[in-house]
C-alpha cells in the first residue's frame, strides 16, 4: 500500500518551481518539516491540512459519510444491476477486488490523519514557547481529538464485534511518526488509547476553547455585517466546524456508549459525558446547542446546523448534493407507491407518525426521469444562508444516548420525549408498558437511521447492537446482519505511518 503522506497547504506549497531548482529544494523530509513547525501559523496550517484530509472521498467527504458505508447498511439501492463491486459492497462480498480497493482506501486514509496529526504532536511540546494565547492548548487538544476521532472508526469498521472482542491483537494505534510498522494491540487496549487522547484533549481545551466563552452566534458573525467579530483572532471563529471541545465530550460519550457493549457500566459514563454536552450554556444562559426543530425546516436548513456539535466544512456541498442524491445521482432508496404513496418508508416513517417529523416533511421525494426511486434531499442548500458543512457529531445522538442509557422507564422516557417534542415525534403514551426495554431499543435502532440518514451511522449502530434482522419492508431485499457483514477485513498488506 502506498506510504502516507501529508497534504498540507504548507507541505504543497514547497513543490518544485522547475527542474533546474532541484537541487535548491531541502532533499530531508525532517529538515521541511522542521521548518514548517518553527512557527505558530506552521502547526495551524498542518491541523488545516489534517481536517481538509477528513474530506477525502474515502472518509468523510464520500465513503464514511453518505457513500460506501450507507451501501453496507443497505440505505441505498444499487440502481445499475451491472455495477458488480456496488452490488458486492451491498452483499457484504468483501474479497470482490473493487470493493477491497475501496475498503483499504478507507482504512489508508483514516490512517493518514493520524499520521498528520502525529506530526503535530511529536513537534507541539518542545516549540510551546512560540505559541501565543491559548494556541498550544487548542491545537494540541484538537489534533489529539482527531487522533481519537480516526482511529475510533477504523475500531468500529475494521474490529471486532463489540460484544464479543476477543483477547489478541487487533489494530495498530500509532501515535508516531515512523516508518516501522507498529505492532497491533487488542481491543482494549485500543479503546483505552482512544479514550486517553479525549482525556487529554478534555483537558487542554476545557478552560481555553471559546466556545465555552462566546455563544455560537458571535463566533460565527454573518459575512454581511461591519460589527467586529470578538475574537481578534479568527483562528477562535467558527468552532463548530473544528473537534472543539464539547466535540470532545459527545465523542467520549460516543464510545462509551460502544464500548458499554462489553461492559454495562460503560454506560454510566456515556449518559454523563452526553449530559454534559446537551447542559452546555453560554455566557447568556442560552443552550450552545439546540435540536433542530420545524422553524428550521421551513427556513431551508435541512441539515438542522443549530445541532452540530461538529461538522466539516464543505464547500462546494450543493453541488455535490445535487450530483449526488438528484435525478441523475447514484444515491437513492428504491421504493414505489402505494395507497398513500410510499412502501419503503412507510415503515422508516409511518404515516400515523410523519405528519409532523421534521425528517420526512419535505425530505423524500420521486425522482421525476425514475418514479421508482426516492430522492434524499439533508444536503440541498437554501440559496439564502447556506449550510455547508457536513456533521460529525449531533445533538440529537446525545439524547439516543441518554435515551439508551436511562436505567428506568420514566428516566429513559423523559429523554426521548424531549427528543420527540422538538423533532415533531408523537410519543404520547411512552414506551410499552410491557417490555419496555425492548420497545425502547427497536425505536432507538429507528431513530439512529431516521435521524442520522446518509451520515454513516447506521451500520455502526446495527453492528454494536448486533442487529440480525430488521422488518423485511425495511429494505427492497431482505436485510441479514451477521459478523461476515460486520467485521470489515482490515488490509492484506500492512501501511506505513509515516509523514514526509
Amino acid at each position: 500500500m502506498k506510504k502516507l503522506i501529508s497534504t498540507t497547504i504548507l507541505l504543497g506549497a514547497l513543490a518544485f518551481s522547475s527542474c533546474n531548482k532541484y537541487l535548491d529544494v531541502t532533499p530531508q523530509a525532517q529538515t521541511t518539516k522542521d521548518q514548517i513547525f518553527s512557527t505558530e501559523k506552521g502547526f495551524r496550517d498542518a491541523l488545516t491540512g489534517a481536517y481538509i484530509q477528513m474530506k477525502s472521498n474515502n472518509t468523510y467527504g464520500g465513503s464514511l459519510m453518505w457513500g460506501n458505508i450507507e451501501f453496507m447498511a443497505r440505505n441505498w439501492d444499487v440502481v445499475s444491476v451491472s455495477n458488480v463491486g456496488l452490488n458486492s459492497l451491498v452483499n457484504a462480498n468483501y474479497t470482490d477486488a473493487t470493493v477491497r480497493s475501496w475498503l483499504d482506501n478507507t482504512y489508508a486514509d483514516l490512517y493518514k490523519v493520524v499520521a498528520s496529526v502525529n506530526s503535530i504532536l511529536e513537534r507541539i511540546d518542545a516549540q510551546k514557547g512560540i505559541f501565543t494565547g491559548n494556541n498550544y492548548s487548542l491545537i494540541k487538544g484538537e489534533a489529539l481529538a482527531l487522533r481519537a476521532f480516526n482511529h475510533f472508526d477504523v475500531l468500529r469498521m475494521y474490529g471486532p464485534m463489540p460484544d464479543n472482542p476477543g483477547q489478541g491483537p487487533l489494530l495498530p494505534y500509532v501515535k508516531e511518526v515512523t516508518h516501522e510498522i507498529i505492532t497491533p494491540v487488542g481491543y482494549n487496549e485500543f479503546a483505552q488509547n482512544i479514550l486517553s487522547d479525549l482525556d487529554a484533549a478534555e483537558a487542554l481545551m476545557k478552560d481555553t476553547d471559546p466556545i465555552r466563552t462566546y455563544s455560537l452566534a458571535e463566533l460565527n458573525p454573518p459575512t454581511n455585517i461591519n460589527t467586529p467579530p470578538v475574537v481578534a483572532d479568527n483562528f477562535y471563529m467558527y468552532r463548530q466546524i473544528r473537534l472543539n471541545y464539547y466535540a470532545v465530550l459527545a465523542l467520549k460519550a460516543r464510545v462509551y456508549m460502544y464500548l458499554s457493549t462489553t461492559d454495562p457500566s460503560n454506560k454510566i459514563n456515556a449518559a454523563k459525558y452526553a449530559q454534559m454536552v446537551v447542559d452546555a450554556r453560554d455566557h447568556f444562559g442560552a443552550p450552545t446547542f439546540r435540536l433542530g426543530k420545524e422553524s428550521d425546516r421551513v427556513s431551508g436548513d435541512y441539515l438542522m446546523s443549530s445541532e452540530h456539535i461538529a461538522s466539516l466544512s464543505v464547500y462546494n456541498l450543493d453541488a455535490i448534493a445535487n450530483g449526488t442524491f438528484g435525478e441523475l445521482g447514484s444515491l437513492a432508496r428504491s421504493d414505489f407507491n402505494v395507497q398513500d404513496g410510499f412502501y419503503f418508508l412507510n415503515n422508516l416513517f409511518p404515516v400515523a407518525e410523519r405528519t409532523s417529523d421534521v425528517r420526512w416533511k419535505e425530505m423524500w421525494v420521486y425522482r421525476a426521469n425514475n418514479p421508482s426511486y426516492v430522492i434524499y434531499r439533508k444536503f440541498n442548500q437554501r440559496a439564502s444562508g447556506p449550510v455547508l458543512q457536513v456533521p460529525l457529531l449531533r445533538l440529537s445522538e446525545m439524547y439516543l444516548i441518554l435515551t439508551e442509557c436511562a436505567t428506568g422507564k420514566e428516566d429513559a422516557e423523559a429523554a426521548y420525549g424531549a427528543y420527540c417534542n422538538e423533532k415533531g415525534i408523537p410519543f404520547p403514551t411512552g414506551f410499552n408498558t410491557a417490555g419496555w426495554e425492548a420497545d425502547r431499543r427497536n425505536k432507538i435502532i429507528r431513530e439512529y437511521v431516521r435521524e442520522l440518514y446518509a451520515e454513516g451511522q447506521t451500520f455502526f449502530t446495527y453492528k454494536r447492537l448486533n442487529v440480525t434482522t430488521l422488518p423485511a419492508s425495511w429494505t427492497a431485499a431482505y436485510y441479514t446482519g451477521t459478523v461476515a457483514r460486520y467485521v470489515v477485513p482490515k488490509p492484506d498488506r500492512e501501511i506505513n505511518y509515516h509523514n514526509n
